[in-house]
Parts: C-alpha cells; sequence; structure tokens
C-alpha cells in the first residue's frame, strides 16, 4: 500500500478510490500496455477532472503515445512548481540531456513527492539508463512500495543480471545461481508482480534452459494465474521443453488462440499473443490474429512495429554499410529500392511510437550518407525527426554533419551538434557491464571525435573559423585516420597556411583507411599537383606510411599475445554437414576459430579477406579455420559466396562461455585448446597481422 501520510496528499483530491484509479494505469503503464492505459486514464479523469496525479499519469501515457497535442493538455494541468511537473520534465528530456542532469531532476521530484511509488518508477528507469546496479537495489529496499513497482525495479536489475550472464567475459559474468538467487528475491519481495518473472523466463528461454523458465513460471501463475505474459510465456516454454514436438505445439496454439478471444478490445495483448504464436512455431494462427488487429485496430502502436519489421529496415542498410565501408558508392536505383519501405514508414503523418519514429530517422540518416544527391529537404526533415526524438549522440553528430556538409539549415545542425557533444560521454544502457575498460574508451573517443567533428564543421561553415579550430582538433587528436575527420583537419591547416601539414593529414588516413578514403585522395592530389609534385611522390608518401602503420601493427598484435596460452573451456560441436568437432579432437598446431553471424555488416565484409587468409595457408597442417556460428546454413552461403570453405559448427552455448560477445571475433587456439590471441573486428588488418602472429605462434615450442 501506499503511505497515506505522504505530504503530497494534502493538496491533491487523491481519495483511496481515486489512488485505487491512478495505481490501475501506472502499473498499465509500467506493463507498456500504452493503448488501455490511455482509455483507462480517460475515463478517470472524467471522474476526477481535478486529480493532478491522473493529469500526469495521462501526460505519460500521451507521451509514450508520441501524441503532443494530449501531452501539452495534460501538461498545462500540473501546477508548475510540483513534483509531478518536474517528473514530467524529467521525462520529456530523456536523451536530450546527459543522464546525471536526468537523474538530479528526478531525485528532486523523489524529495517533493515524499518517495512516490510513481516517483521511484521514474528513478528506477534512470538508474537502469545509468547501469546503476546498486541503485536499483537501494530503490527495491524501499519500504511501502506496491508489488507492481518494487517487481519494476526487481525486472530492471534482473535485466542487468541477465545481461551480463549472456554477454560479459568471464571475469564479469555472474554464475547461474547468483541469477537465480535474483530472481528468487524478486518473487520474494513482488509476489503479485509478473514483469521481473517474466524478464527471467524470457531469458531462461533465450539460453535454451525451458526447464527453469517454466518451474519458474508455473509458480508465479500460481499466484496470478490471469497473468496474460506469463501465460504466453508458458506455452513458449512448454513447446521450446517438448522439443518442439508438434501435438505440444498444437495445444499451446489453441490454448494462445483462446486466450485472444478474451483481450479482443486490447490490442496490446493480442500483439503479446501474436509473438506467442509466432515464437511456438504457429505462424498461421499468428497471421489470423495479426491480420484481425490490422483491421480493426488500423492506428495501433503494434500495427506499426509490425509494419516496421516488415519494412526490414537494418536487413536494407546491410549493403548501403558494406558500401560504405568499401568506398564505393551504390547505385541510386538501388539505394531508393532499399530505402522506399522506410521512407513509406517515416512519412506517415504521425508514428506513435516514438521509438520507432527514432529509430526509422536514424536509419535514414545511414541511408543519407549513402547518397550525395539525396534532396535537401529530405536530410533537413529527418534530422528535425531526429531532434524531436533522439537515438544515439552519434547519430546527432551524422545528422548535423549531413545538413552542413550539404548546405541545410545550420541553426539545426548547430543544435544537433551541440546535442551530441553533451551526451558524447553517455554510453549505451548496460555496456559497461559486458565491455573491457579498453574497449569503453574506444567507444567514448570514437563518439566525441564524432560529436567535435560535427560541431567544428558546423562552424566552419557558418564563417567561425575561430570557434571551429578547438573542435577539429580536438576530434583530430582523437580520431587522425577517420576519412571525413581527416578531410576536415587538412581543410583547417589549409586555411592557416599548412600545406605540408594538411598533406600529412590526409596521407596517413588513407595509409590506414585505403578505400575508404577515397575524398582524402582526391583531395590530396588536389594539393601535390598544385604545388607542382607528381602522382608518383604521393603514392610513394602513402607507401612509407602504409608500412610505418602496418610495422606498429603487427608490433601491437604481437605483444599481445598470450604466452603461456590461456585456458579456455572445453567444446563439443556439432558441424554442418555431420559430425562433431571437440577440444579433445586432434588437431592443427593453430585454430583460427571465427565467430560470426550472417546479419553482422563487418562478418560479411571480412569474407574476402578470410578467403585471401585461407589461400596463403592452403596445404598447410599446422593451420585450420574453425568457423563456430548460431546460423550455420546463412554462413556456409556468405562464405561460399567469397569462396571462403571450413568446417562450420553450431554455436551450443560456447562462445559465451568463452567470453566472446562481438562478431566477428577472431580466437587463435593451440592443438590443446587454450588460447594464444583474440582479435575483434580486425578484418582490414588481417592480411598483414595474421601472417605475423602465425609465424611468431609456430615457432614457439
Amino acid at each position: 500500500m501506499e503511505r497515506p501520510d505522504a505530504t503530497h496528499r494534502a493538496s491533491e483530491p487523491d481519495s483511496q478510490a481515486s489512488a485505487r484509479m491512478a495505481d490501475e494505469v501506472r502499473d498499465l503503464l509500467l506493463e507498456e500496455r500504452i493503448e488501455l492505459a490511455r482509455a483507462r486514464v480517460n475515463v478517470h479523469l472524467a471522474e476526477s477532472p481535478g486529480d493532478v496525479r491522473l493529469h500526469w499519469l495521462a501526460a505519460m501515457a500521451a507521451l509514450a503515445d508520441n501524441d503532443s497535442q494530449a501531452l501539452a493538455a495534460h501538461r498545462a494541468a500540473l501546477p508548475d512548481d510540483s513534483g509531478w511537473a518536474l517528473l514530467l520534465h524529467a521525462q520529456e528530456r530523456s536523451g536530450t540531456i546527459p543522464r546525471h542532469e536526468l537523474a538530479s531532476l528526478v531525485a528532486r521530484a523523489r524529495t517533493q513527492l515524499d518517495d512516490h511509488p510513481d516517483a521511484v518508477s521514474q528513478h528506477a528507469r534512470v538508474l537502469a539508463l545509468q547501469t546503476d546496479e546498486d541503485g536499483l537495489a537501494a530503490l527495491a529496499a524501499l519500504p511501502h512500495l506496491p508489488d507492481s513497482v518494487r517487481d519494476f525495479v526487481h525486472a530492471k536489475r534482473l535485466g542487468f543480471a541477465f545481461f551480463r550472464l549472456e554477454a560479459a567475459p568471464p571475469p564479469m559474468r555472474p554464475t547461474r545461481e547468483q541469477v537465480q538467487a535474483l530472481v528468487a528475491s524478486a518473487e520474494q519481495a513482488a509476489p503479485s508482480g509478473t514483469l521481473a518473472v517474466a524478464q527471467a523466463a524470457e531469458k531462461w528461454l533465450s539460453l535454451d534452459r525451458p526447464d527453469l523458465a517454466l518451474d519458474l513460471l508455473e509458480r508465479a501463475l500460481a499466484r496470478r494465474p490471469d497473468a496474460l505474459a506469463l501465460n504466453v510465456l508458458r506455452a513458449r516454454a512448454r513447446v521450446a521443453a517438448a522439443k518442439q514436438d508438434p501435438a505440444q505445439r498444437d495445444a499451446a496454439s489453441r490454448e494462445l488462440v483462446a486466450l485472444a478471444d478474451q483481450h479482443r478490445a486490447d490490442p496490446d495483448a493480442l500483439t503479446q499473443l501474436v509473438d506467442g504464436l509466432s515464437a511456438i512455431g504457429a505462424t498461421e494462427a499468428a497471421r489470423t490474429l495479426q491480420d484481425d488487429v490490422r483491421r480493426r485496430f488500423p492506428a495501433a502502436r503494434a500495427v506499426e512495429r509490425w509494419d516496421w519489421e516488415a519494412a526490414s529496415v537494418f536487413g536494407a542498410l546491410k549493403s548501403c554499410s558494406m558500401a560504405q565501408f568499401e568506398g564505393k558508392q551504390i547505385a541510386a536505383h538501388e539505394l531508393a529500392q532499399q530505402r522506399a519501405p522506410v521512407d513509406a514508414f517515416f512519412d506517415r503523418p504521425r508514428v506513435r511510437d516514438s521509438w520507432l519514429h527514432a529509430a526509422t530517422a536514424a536509419a535514414l540518416v545511414d541511408f543519407l550518407k549513402c547518397e550525395p544527391q539525396a534532396p535537401l529537404q529530405r536530410v533537413e526533415a529527418v534530422a528535425r525527426a531526429l531532434l524531436a526524438a533522439p537515438f544515439e549522440a552519434q547519430y546527432d553528430a551524422q545528422a548535423s554533419v549531413l545538413l552542413a556538409s550539404r548546405g541545410g539549415d545550420l541553426e539545426l545542425a548547430r543544435v544537433l551538434a551541440e546535442r551530441a557533444v553533451a551526451l558524447a560521454r553517455e554510453l549505451p544502457p548496460g555496456y559497461v557491464l559486458v565491455a573491457e575498460p579498453a574497449d569503453v574508451e574506444k567507444y567514448h573517443r570514437a563518439v566525441q571525435a564524432l560529436a567535435h567533428h560535427a560541431r567544428g564543421l558546423v562552424h566552419l561553415r557558418a564563417g567561425r573559423a575561430e570557434e571551429a579550430r578547438p573542435d577539429i582538433s580536438r576530434a583530430h587528436e582523437l580520431l587522425p585516420t577517420h576519412p571525413d575527420i581527416a578531410l576536415l583537419a587538412a581543410e583547417s591547416a589549409e586555411r592557416d597556411g599548412e600545406g605540408h601539414r594538411a598533406e600529412q593529414i590526409l596521407a596517413r588516413s588513407i595509409a590506414k583507411k585505403g578505400a575508404q578514403a577515397r575524398a582524402c585522395r582526391a583531395r590530396l592530389l588536389e594539393l601535390v599537383r598544385a604545388r607542382g609534385g607528381k602522382e608518383a611522390d604521393l603514392d610513394r608518401t602513402i607507401a612509407r606510411l602504409e608500412r610505418e602503420w602496418k610495422d606498429e601493427r603487427i608490433a601491437a598484435v604481437l605483444a599481445a599475445r598470450s604466452v603461456p596460452p590461456k585456458p579456455l573451456p572445453s567444446f563439443a560441436l556439432d558441424l554442418r554437414g555431420g559430425g562433431r568437432i571437440s577440444s579433445e579432437s586432434p588437431g592443427a598446431r593453430v585454430t583460427i576459430v571465427i565467430a560470426t553471424e550472417p546479419w553482422c555488416t563487418q562478418c560479411r565484409l571480412e569474407a574476402p579477406e578470410l578467403t585471401k587468409l585461407q589461400q596463403r595457408y592452403r596445404g598447410r597442417k599446422d593451420v585450420q579455420f574453425l568457423v563456430v556460428t548460431s546460423d550455420p546454413d546463412g554462413i556456409a552461403k556468405l562464405h561460399e559466396g567469397a569462396g571462403f570453405h571450413s568446417p562450420i559448427a553450431r554455436d551450443d552455448g560456447w562462445l559465451r562461455a568463452a567470453g566472446i560477445n562481438a562478431y566477428p571475433t577472431h580466437l587463435f587456439m593451440d592443438a590443446e585448446g587454450r588460447e594464444f590471441y583474440r582479435e575483434s573486428g580486425g578484418y582490414t588488418e588481417m592480411h598483414f597481422t595474421y601472417p605475423a602472429l602465425l609465424t611468431a605462434l609456430l615457432r614457439q615450442r
């Protein structure tokens, strides 16, 4: 129960009946059942139009539903100096200000509202963004919280625990027993809750432990037999535990279809059931229910999400991303064809789900980078959408660069660049839990460099050369060979009369980035010719810099190898085409394990490089390759197209046990199954670093 003596009670017409109504709406919002929450809060407001808390909940629902008109109306009903107004202000600014400032706003609101459960749940959202596990634990221990709020806090904690269990390297990974203890704690602390249990069951299923999921769900359903999410998950767990037995699948399908009849008026609930039917392989029943929802609720958020998935946005981006990495320009008609479903989604009058709106804008930013002749009006529309619905700081920076480099709205570009600089130190939620310190620093450097590059470019195009200089210098210091940053740094050096330095900046980018630095090469050639130089001189300079850089990288790789080798978990993996391979199998002196997935852009890009490397060691018995993936057929198609031939094993969790959480990753292993060296995302360097590394490894006795 909520505390009856809280100070906010004195100033609000919040009777026990009104409090129960508001609690119902809050709980629906915590479950992200936005459609139903909006319907219920409107009914309650008609009964209690002066209830400030109900207006706050209505504003939160309108914000989640991207309804600016309703949001403005309910915002106006909140007293300016109230804790509710402060909470709403914090939520509206999420993604636009640093998280520590957001946390400060919510903490002030909690103080004003005397730890009201709604303020506590908002604080939990912010602490989850900050990856503050200790802060979430402290919230979970607060007295007098309703079960639903305590359950929500525990769900956030469990999200981090499972994230580390799935993706963190061994030293940072909890044991399964530790995670189970956290799940048990959540059950005991909020026995009538469903969010933490659903979170845990979903994760156990993803880890191929339907037994643990089913045990957890049966206990929870004994307490809450009406909980739709738990019923859907139990159906999934039963099918998974029965090894996809058709009879069990049919029984689960009938159960979920029957539940759909009970929830015909709730599109959010029907969406859960469509997802459940799809997950158990009942595709025909899922499609029938999905079509029914489209027909009866054409404007539902669920329908938007299905349309988004049908657009296959990130799949369409693959060839665009690959073209950028390879320094190529994709044909305009191909790009337009790939972009068409994204454009159609983006051009709707109002996309209700703000995250989908932001993600669509971010996807279009990536497309527009591949399309130099895109209409400026389109670039500005995408930039404004990104400003209204933030995605990540790097997309703010990229949209700003698109505007500034193509003669667009410089004020809009400036605002995006300023926000990118302000948020450049923010990490993706949970990233710090699974990343090594060196990876965290690498991420920070990259995003900060892009942000300063954007702001420097905006200043320069606005004629503010002096203001541009510090940003350009900082960007170049952080990422000196990034082609776009190198071009801008060279331009700045030219403006200062330092032509020789401009040439050096461009040459180093060309030496490091190769084809990606095509624009740098074109500009460098212009500078060399302008001073009477020859292209042959340019080629010799670049070749010398490339040799120096390669020598540095080889030295770094050799220094990083493990001597003596590190132990790895044993494995016994099924091979595509039949048979098994294990760590006990006799093998070559060095095995290069390639952790890869067909959806990974860099995995696609590295396939030709793997082919070249393999050809170098063709016929050798002391070096072999082993591909480990969750999709052997998809990878076989990708590698065969590139001419790379290797045994392909299906991952059974061994990659995670070995601490591999990024693709592609190459792990060098000796005949005893121990690790010599690993590299993630280094496909552009493998043709010269790996031969040096293999020579050193094969010489070791």
